[in-house]
């Protein structure tokens, strides 16, 4: 599982416009009301979601709407948190993925954020520190203060969780592996550690070769499964010959009988082996074909041979239809 961050310029745009906008408009507006630090913080923290996510006019019409608990109701928690979730339905306009529950989460975790960056403002303006500033540089710095926070805000838009298939496909693989197989298996995920570094997001090629490293793996946990039996064979050729011994010298009829169908039981036991082994080596032989596909694309992929590389890419295609065949057979066997 890994942590992503997107679209860091869009951000940057947002953080730069909430912090200079809240603290521009808390000065500004210090002669007009004692709610500079707040009103300066909501419109400026509107001004910065506009800024780096476009939709000027919606996010300003609901900064105006986040202001009126202010001037309607008894300041209060109850108010200022009706403040912060109007702002943060104003922040979450336009951003992906925001319907349902998925919507419903952002709002509430946007409103948190908002009401934890009022109190903020609050503090600095309050603050015994800052009562000797002039009033004016408090109201902007209190006004930034709550600018700072509010981009907190805008992190669940950015902030993306990748989930890796082959790191989970790794971690099922049996431990009943050989070394032979396991080897081929480090090997492959370190060829795909080095590509899906070399390999931008949205590039086909990259979709491709975690499939082909998938079903390398898929056919490593196959390989397991395909195991002959714990008798070794030369066990299984003891009691044969045994057996042979013992129809030759049998006198009863009965008993003759018992110890041929016994016979019969381990030829085809044999036969089974055999068979288990051959699927087996199929697989396997399988993986060294997808190892060496790989490993060419990852030459093509580091020479930036565009040419090269889609052939690769056509070639491993084929590799990976091959590999569900396998374990077709295998499955058929």
């Amino acid at each position: 599982m890994d942590i992503r961050f997107g679209e860091h310029a869009s951000f940057h745009r947002a953080a730069i416009g909430m912090t200079a906008g809240s603290a521009i408009l808390g000065i500004a507006l210090h002669p007009l009301t004692p709610l500079a630090p707040l009103l300066g913080g909501i419109f400026g923290i509107a001004i910065g979601a506009a800024f780096g996510y476009g939709k000027p006019v919606l996010r300003l019409v609901a900064a105006a709407l986040a202001c009126l608990p202010l001037f309607l109701m008894t300041p209060s928690w109850p108010a200022l948190a009706l403040c912060a979730g109007t702002l943060a339905v104003g922040t979450v306009i336009g951003e992906r993925g925001v319907t349902g529950v998925a919507g419903a989460v952002a709002v509430m975790f946007g409103a948190t954020v908002t009401l934890l960056a009022m109190w903020t403002a609050l503090r600095f303006d309050h603050s015994s520190v800052t009562m000797h500033w002039p009033a004016s540089v408090t109201d902007g710095v209190a006004s930034a203060a709550m600018g700072i926070v509010g981009v907190v805000a805008m992190l669940p838009r950015h902030l993306g969780v990748a989930f890796d298939p082959v790191a989970g496909a790794v971690k099922q693989l049996p431990p009943s592996l050989d070394s032979e197989v396991r080897a081929l298996c480090t090997r492959t995920v370190a060829i795909w550690n080095d590509i899906q570094q070399k390999l931008g997001e949205t590039d086909p090629g990259k979709d491709l070769v975690r499939e082909a490293v998938l079903k390398t793996l898929e056919v490593a946990t196959k390989s397991s499964e395909a195991q002959p039996p714990l008798v070794s064979d030369e066990e299984l050729g003891r009691r044969m010959e045994d057996l042979d011994a013992r129809i030759v010298a049998a006198t009863d009829d009965e008993v003759r009988t018992q110890y041929q169908a016994a016979r019969l039981g381990l030829s085809d036991q044999r036969k089974y082996r055999d068979r288990i082994r051959q699927n087996r080596e199929r697989l396997v032989a399988r993986m060294h074909n997808h190892l060496a596909a790989l490993e060419k694309f990852q030459l093509a992929v580091g020479h930036r041979d565009g040419i090269s590389a889609s052939q690769q890419l056509q070639d491993l295609s084929r590799d990976v239809a091959a590999s569900g065949e396998a374990l077709v057979e295998v499955g058929e066997a």
